[in-house]
């Protein structure tokens, strides 16, 4: 026993006590199942066959069968992976160049209202990407889109258009809007947290603002911000919403959408083990731009140092730049946050008619009271908190420590786990759906199904509570605990009445985040969908699916509701202390 402990806690092994030892044991081997047991199931999975079994049913075999039907078939290489990586490099290029240009004036301009700008660019993070790809065609359809309508009626053009939000254009530019707010988050951080002292000396020396921007600070960030943009990366080529919504009508072949199809065949019986050859590709590129993130990460630990009072930088005064840059922004926020809002509103009251003074007579509430009257409904609202909180709840916990673990000890295979909880990041949505539907279909414990499959399913998300937990711990001296340890507390009373406490915000942050992502995912309850367990945002693409517009819409207006109050405490959390 005592050895078992050792090598959780190093030098003082017997603090532990039987009690830290499985406490921490079990959330190793959690973290571990959470992550790799679909992953394996997902892999062997490839390699079992026939097509109308189960890849662990009586009957199933080993077979490359899989392989030579996805890996021969030109579509594969005629579609989905050109269409793929034009979708995905696409989304990163529009999201980056916004992001930026945001990010740099929330955090190094004297800008107006920046803390009311951060606040609001964070909105379309907190809300299903789903719901905003809905209100996103309600605007640019071709023929009915509230914006192409009122350019036609300005400008007394007739036919389509002018814009077709269903193309690649369409879905590049809708994609990279959904993905600014996330791709702004981390260049915020980089921004705020750069030395400003070769700024301050180019500045010394004569140079312009834009000489020092493009001689200093570029060069100075760039590894920092090659680093986001590789995260976007791998987040844009695992996206299945929008690529649903948008990119089916367009004829457009994604990874995420072919695997999707494979499990839902118009006619057919489900392929599991072709759209698990299908996806190890997938996640092997996801691996390599992990490792490709990972080794930039520390590169821009040579480059960037937390600031402190010392190293306050100077903000850039605007000028005559100021109203360009508020006109910007402004135009952002309007078709990325507000008029999204706007047109879902408009449409569960007024139906999917144009904006006019004449319609406001004929206000309804019918899809509301419908929605209200369905057992459903509620069902789903409950199921999506549930989940959500359940998950978060879980996932925080093991992650709190996996933390210790990682900061605290100097257990063997800890640079193992650190990339294993990493990694997660890396699984997309629609893998890990996936994943999920064949562990849990294969292993008879009864929960596929039910809304527990979603729990379990959600919790593999451990890099950001284990990065977040492990930052909170650091700022902690270990004096604290060994004091404990020293008037005779146990190691599980140390960490519950002195760790846990002063660890609060770092726990909060990621509780409230892991709830964020579960509110809003959509594919995997998609994948994992039954009566019993179905969510909020599988409800709205029901009825979007079903043409059942303003209920849709109504829906959407309502998941706006729920999540109005996250975005305050989001904002507590994450909000720049800004002048």
């Amino acid at each position: 026993m005592p050895a078992i402990a050792a090598l959780f806690s190093g030098r003082r092994g017997g603090d532990l006590g039987l009690g830290g030892v499985l406490v921490l044991g079990a959330a190793v081997i959690a973290a571990i199942y959470f992550i790799s047991a679909p992953l394996f199931t997902l892999v062997l999975s490839a390699f079992r066959g026939p097509e109308d079994l189960l890849p662990f049913e009586d009957g199933a075999v080993w077979t490359l069968g899989h392989f030579s039907e996805v890996y021969t078939n030109p579509v594969l290489y005629r579609e989905i992976i050109p269409q793929t990586f034009i979708f995905a490099f696409g989304a990163v290029t529009v999201a980056f160049i916004i992001a930026f240009i945001l990010a740099w004036l929330v955090e190094r301009t004297d800008m107006p209202a920046r803390n009311l700008i951060f606040t609001l660019i964070l909105f379309p993070l907190l809300v299903p990407t789903l719901m905003l790809g809905i209100a996103w065609v309600f605007m640019f359809g071709p023929n009915a889109g509230w914006i192409n309508q009122a350019i036609r009626f300005l400008f007394g053009m007739e036919g389509g258009g002018p814009f077709d939000i269903f193309s690649m254009t369409g879905l590049i530019f809708a994609q990279g809007a959904s993905l600014v707010p996330f791709v702004f988050l981390l260049l915020t951080a980089t921004l705020r947290s750069m030395n400003p002292s070769l700024e301050e000396a180019s500045a010394a020396s004569g140079a312009t603002p834009m000489t020092t921007f493009f001689r200093v600070t570029l060069p100075v960030l760039r590894p920092g911000i090659l680093a986001p943009l590789i995260l976007a990366l791998l987040v844009a080529m695992e996206q299945f919403e929008l690529p649903l919504i948008i990119g089916l009508p367009a004829r457009i072949n994604v990874f995420a959408i072919r695997i999707f199809f494979e499990l839902n065949p118009d006619a057919d019986l489900p392929v599991y083990g072709r759209a698990a050859t299908l996806a190890l590709p997938f996640l092997g590129i996801g691996i390599l731009l992990l490792l490709a993130y990972n080794y930039l990460i520390r590169q821009a630990d040579s480059f960037v140092t937390v600031t402190g009072k010392g190293y306050r930088p100077e903000r850039f005064k605007l000028g005559k730049w100021k109203w360009p840059s508020l006109i910007f922004v402004a135009v952002f926020l309007a078709f990325a946050a507000i008029l999204p809002a706007v047109v879902l509103l408009w449409t569960s009251l007024f139906g999917f008619n144009t904006p006019s003074i004449a319609v406001l007579s004929n206000i309804s509430f019918t899809p509301y009271i419908e929605l209200f009257q369905e057992t459903r409904f509620y069902r789903a609202v409950g199921n999506t908190f549930l989940v959500a909180g359940g998950s978060a709840a879980i996932v925080t916990l093991i992650g709190a420590m996996l933390a210790w673990i990682l900061v605290r000890t100097k257990m063997p295979g800890r640079s193992i786990l650190d990339f294993v909880s990493f990694f997660s990041i890396g699984i997309p949505s629609v893998i890990a759906g996936l994943a999920a539907m064949l562990l849990y279909l294969s292993i008879p414990i009864g929960i596929y199904g039910t809304v527990w499959v979603l729990i379990l399913a959600y919790s593999y998300r451990f890099a950001i509570t284990t990065r977040l937990n492990r930052a909170g711990l650091m700022q902690l001296h270990k004096e604290l605990e060994e004091a404990s340890y020293a008037a005779g507390g146990t190691w599980i009373t140390t960490v519950r009445r002195i760790v846990l406490p002063l660890m609060g915000p770092s726990i909060l942050a990621s509780m409230v985040l892991l709830f964020i992502v579960g509110f809003r995912e959509f594919t995997i309850p998609l994948i994992l969908m039954s009566d019993e367990n179905m969510v909020l945002s599988v409800i709205l693409w029901r009825l979007f699916e079903n043409l059942e517009l303003s209920k849709a819409a109504a829906v959407g207006v309502l998941i706006i509701l729920f999540v109005i109050p996250i975005i305050f405490l989001m904002q507590r959390i994450l909000l720049p202390k800004t002048e």
